[in-house]
């Protein structure tokens, strides 16, 4: 996919934190859906990058002294999400992993956006 990686990076740092979190939750769960119908590799290979991307974004804007724990959470996802790129071919076509991926996408979306409303 032809993406302008900086456009995207603009956009995405004019968005408040609200806005960015859920566009990360907003990529986990499109992950979950294309693993669960089969269907989408390749968006979901863009999806997880996109999602990397995301997270290296909104890291530098965290205050460590208030929302660590959202920092190592985001730390976490993002060696996860790396784990998932460099495997991807290999977890695609095993049904298991696959749905293995599509429940932690989930998982992770829900971590996202419980933390969020708590920090809110």
């Amino acid at each position: 996919m032809g993406v302008n990686w900086d456009i995207l990076k603009k956009r995405f740092l004019q968005a408040d934190q609200t806005a960015q979190l859920e566009s990360l939750a907003l990529n986990l769960t499109r992950i979950q859906f294309f693993a669960d119908s089969v269907t989408g590799e390749s968006v979901v290979e863009h999806l997880i990058r996109e999602s990397q991307f995301f997270i290296e974004w909104i890291v530098p804007d965290i205050d460590l002294e208030t929302s660590l724990d959202q920092a190592i959470e985001l730390a976490d996802l993002q060696r996860l999400l790396s784990r998932w790129k460099l495997n991807c071919s290999d977890w695609w076509g095993d049904e298991q992993k696959r749905q293995e991926v599509a429940r932690l996408s989930q998982e992770w979306c829900d971590r996202i956006l419980k933390q969020h409303t708590l920090s809110a």
